[in-house]
């Protein structure tokens, strides 16, 4: 099994809750083997805190006109469904991610939603100010509880 982290907007992580499954619709991230050549010696929690915080910021650009927080999606699925890219952490995934194999989610708070929001309307964004903000743990049984919050804070 590999772990990918599956960069994700509000209404997608409503459909996974809604349907038990999801389709990516960007590179998902892993720890890969350039990766692993990149950071000899690295630690695997280090690797994957890497390819996390990756997939953290490719989900800037999904999150244009709908709820301003960074979404991701942890989860375990089978290695041939992953296919690495060249360089980076970057993979193709062949495939849904079932709700059953998600094993967390991710997503900012709100008031790192208010820098996630400065920076989708900069011309040039302070990706520092909002990689700063560290991601909120979710179990997959909070999911609908998370869904209700962001509903309630972005009426």
């Amino acid at each position: 099994m590999a772990r990918i982290y599956v960069p994700a907007n509000a209404a997608m992580l409503r459909t996974l809750a809604g349907t038990g499954e999801l389709r990516p619709v960007s590179a998902v991230h892993t720890v890969t083997s350039w990766l692993r050549r990149e950071a000899p010696g690295a630690d695997e929690e280090d690797l994957e805190y890497t390819a996390f915080a990756d997939a953290a910021l490719a989900s800037l650009p999904l999150l244009a006109g709908g709820v301003p927080r960074r979404i991701v999606i942890s989860a375990d699925v089978p290695d041939d469904l992953v296919s690495e890219h060249d360089e980076g952490t970057g993979a193709g995934f062949e495939g849904v991610v079932a709700l059953k194999r998600v094993a967390a989610v991710h997503a900012d708070d709100a008031a790192a939603a208010e820098e996630v929001a400065r920076a989708l309307a900069a011309e040039e964004p302070d990706l520092d100010a909002v990689e700063a903000h560290v991601l909120d743990w979710y179990a997959p049984s909070e999911i609908q509880e998370f869904l209700r919050s962001l509903t309630h804070d972005w009426q």
